[in-house]
């Protein structure tokens, strides 16, 4: 039907996070119901057709990813990625921020803490990170709530932020001493990341307030702290007003995002990446007079191709932009509509399927060649395949 959205399922019980609570896993967006048959095969055949079977490769991509990243049961470590410390991937490169996302990813597939097909790996994981602040040596100059592997040179206030999103994620589906737990490592974090920001609002790689800042860390804490923030806690409305303003003052004329205000290197990743903080925050429309939202969203789109043929950034940036489209209307996923996210997922989920190993479920990045293995581009996959089932409370409309 032309320009009819399809309906929204109903949830069911699973995550939540405090202001959220209640609003927890949501039934598959494109399951099969036998009361309501897709919107689309009622119009055209053929197009619903197309969006079953993008369903049905979409869910199962999500299944066999997960299996890699945690093992057929949650429990195997040996053909999973899940390390008998808890943490994730071959070795200690980017550990704090593989383990946060891909707990992540598992969580958005339904499980929780201790709960799910995968219950065991997120709690292993979730352990894993909080020993890295709960178990801290005292000698150490860092604040006391950054997540510290003395062998990740990598992860920095980027797993910061990701770690901090996991845990306040997870605390939305604990209670008695593991809620306390999660709850007092997560006030250290937020006041990490809060001391941390510098006089441009931005945040730069380690925990201290320096002249080093640039969008993608920025990004990556804001995140966190609004994932906090809806978990119960104090975020100080200062920091992330600082946040958005720092984001917006680093958007270039053609509405790219630049790397930092002192470096003009652009890119869609970026771009995508800014966007999806001002829509966590309630930025949907722009202010009277200007055009951030509008100027981005278009650049955006329009480098949504070029990063299908080039690769760069292929899965961080996918990842945000399906984030950013979500946001903007999650709802509307015919594509003759013209929409943001029905344009979008059309063009992007096929070629993300795509590259999904058929032999153990895992995406590899062969651009960019990061030296954290297969863990990193697999849980950005996961995760961007898996924010239309909105359980995560984060990617919720």
């Amino acid at each position: 039907m032309q320009g009819e959205s399809r309906p929204r399922p109903a949830r069911r019980q699973g995550l939540a996070s405090g202001a959220a609570l209640g609003a927890g896993l949501c039934a598959p967006l494109w399951a099969p119901c036998p009361w309501a048959p897709c919107a689309f095969a009622r119009d055209d055949d053929r197009s619903g057709r197309e969006e079953r079977r993008l369903e049905e490769a979409r869910r199962e991509a999500i299944r066999r990813g997960c299996e890699y990243l945690a093992g057929k049961d949650g429990k195997d470590g040996k053909t999973g990625q899940l390390r008998e410390d808890g943490g994730f991937g071959k070795n200690d490169q980017g550990v704090v921020a593989l383990t946060a996302l891909s707990v992540l990813a598992l969580m958005a597939d339904g499980s929780t803490d201790g709960r799910g097909p995968y219950g065991h790996a997120v709690r292993k994981g979730l352990d894993f990170l909080l020993r890295l602040v709960q178990e801290r040596r005292s000698a150490l100059s860092w604040h006391p709530g950054y997540f510290y592997h003395p062998s990740d040179k990598s992860s920095r206030m980027h797993g910061q932020g990701y770690a901090t999103l996991a845990l306040a994620t997870a605390l939305g589906t604990s209670t008695g001493k593991r809620y306390l737990e999660i709850r007092a490592v997560l006030e250290k974090a937020v006041a990490c990341i809060e001391q941390s920001q510098t006089v441009t609002g931005g945040f730069g790689y380690d925990p201290v307030p320096s002249g080093e800042h640039e969008g993608s860390v920025t990004v990556a804490v804001a995140q966190g702290l609004r994932a906090a923030r809806d978990a119960g806690l104090v975020v100080d409305p200062n920091v992330v007003q600082r946040g958005l303003k720092y984001l917006k003052r680093s958007q270039k004329p053609d509405g790219s995002f630049k790397y930092s205000l002192y470096v003009d290197r652009s890119s869609y990743a970026l771009t995508a990446a800014a966007l999806s903080s001002f829509f966590l925050y309630g930025r949907y429309v722009d202010l009277p007079g200007e055009h951030v939202m509008e100027r981005g969203l278009r650049y955006m789109m329009e480098q949504a191709e070029v990063v299908l043929r080039t690769l760069r950034w292929y899965y961080y940036g996918h990842f945000y932009a399906a984030w950013t489209c979500w946001q903007k209307d999650g709802g509307e996923w015919d594509p003759r509509s013209g929409g943001t996210w029905a344009r979008w997922h059309r063009l992007v989920y096929p070629d993300l399927l795509s590259k999904q190993r058929a032999g153990d479920g895992s995406w590899s990045d062969d651009i960019d060649q990061f030296p954290f293995g297969d863990v990193l581009p697999t849980a950005f996959a996961i995760l961007t395949l898996a924010i239309p089932d909105e359980v995560l409370p984060i990617f919720q409309r």
